[in-house]
């Protein structure tokens, strides 16, 4: 067992309080991904956990103990920086079994285990070199591996992949997704990347504000978002936001006013909402077709294949974006029609959060 519970962590540096009343549980041989903008507290809520900081109040639970006041070699994990932090002047084995040396393993032991790290990550035919002479892929396996020898009981990543170019970062969200079946560990990892989040993790927590505001798997969060920051944080191209007027509710749902023209009548409850109530309309690129009911002008187009984001104005001069077909008859500086299925929009409220559906999409498997 390698469950991780965080019960009311709150953080201070001064007078500044960066994290107020965590609380997660996470549970055995998960992946969890936390994520973010910078400054919302994601990487000190991990050194916390690593125990690189101590936090102000609360409390530590790894597989029922508390950890909170030991020392990080005494709580049972390891870490994976950002930063690989290998030595130029070790070969790979020494730089993987330096952990072990420095608790004095038996050589056959240690043997063991650097080499059965070394096959995980296929750095077999490596082991005699010099971090100079790897690519970065391979010096961050090297970092990975050094941690995979120590057996934690869970496995921290402070956005290990933020050093490395576009294809390599792809290549290894792969490998470390297959890393952690082979290893079948609890896994707690820190990105601002959402693409990272949204294909590595079982769940994602996601942190503003050193809040959690939502708690849940990608699909979860993408298709029901609690609050409109977790709207437009996650999903990419962003959600689009059209401010709206409340007209009225029956028992469709909510008849909104957008804002430059149109209306809608949104399958949500209206809760506390009055007619002249400020609300906004969330609507996702990818629902988006070519139809009638918004007018867009088009600004930018750009032709991905088998898909076109196209970027503009409604007439409202709200900005908008629609991911439609690669092959969609739209031109730069042209003016198109824009449709979307009321289903598939999100209502929020003045304070930013979500209106409850009456009809909501089913989860992909």
């Amino acid at each position: 067992m390698a469950t991780l519970n965080l019960q009311n962590i709150t953080k201070s540096f001064g007078s500044a309080a960066v994290l107020h009343g965590i609380d997660l549980a996470i549970k055995d041989k998960e992946f969890v991904v936390f994520v973010g903008p910078s400054g919302c507290g994601k990487s000190t809520l991990l050194r916390i956990v690593a125990g690189l900081e101590l936090a102000t109040s609360g409390q530590i639970i790894i597989d029922g103990s508390d950890v909170s006041a030991l020392a990080p070699v005494h709580r049972g994990i390891s870490m994976v920086f950002q930063s690989y932090a290998l030595y130029p002047h070790l070969t790979v084995f020494e730089n993987i079994a330096f952990p072990l040396r420095v608790q004095k393993m038996a050589d056959t032991e240690l043997n063991s285990r650097v080499g059965k790290a070394a096959e995980i990550l296929k750095l077999t035919d490596k082991m005699d070199l010099k971090p100079g002479q790897l690519s970065g892929g391979q010096r961050q396996r090297v970092a990975i591996g050094r941690s995979i020898v120590r057996n934690p009981k869970v496995f921290l990543f402070d956005e290990p992949l933020s050093n490395l170019d576009a294809a390599l970062r792809g290549d290894m969200r792969v490998e470390l997704s297959q890393l952690h079946r082979n290893l079948d560990a609890t896994m707690v990892y820190v990105t601002h990347d959402q693409i990272e989040a949204m294909t590595m993790a079982h769940r994602i927590v996601v942190l503003s504000a050193g809040r959690v505001e939502q708690f849940g798997t990608p699909m979860e969060l993408y298709h029901h978002p609690a609050t409109r920051f977790v709207a437009t944080f996650i999903g990419q191209p962003n959600m689009n936001l059209v401010p709206g007027t409340v007209q009225g509710s029956d028992a469709n749902g909510l008849t909104v006013a957008l804002e430059g023209g149109g209306q809608m009548t949104l399958p949500v409850d209206a809760g506390t909402a009055r007619k002249g109530d400020r609300v906004e309309v969330g609507m996702r690129p990818e629902n988006i077709a070519l139809g009638t009911g918004l007018s867009m002008k088009v600004r930018v187009l750009e032709r991905l294949g088998g898909v076109s984001i196209t970027y503009g104005e409604l007439p409202s001069g709200q900005r908008f974006c629609a991911a439609l077909p690669g092959d969609a008859a739209v031109t730069e500086s042209g003016t198109i029609g824009l449709t979307i299925n009321a289903a598939d929009c999100h209502v929020f409220d003045a304070k930013g959060n979500v209106m409850r559906r009456r009809m909501a999409p089913a989860l992909a498997a």
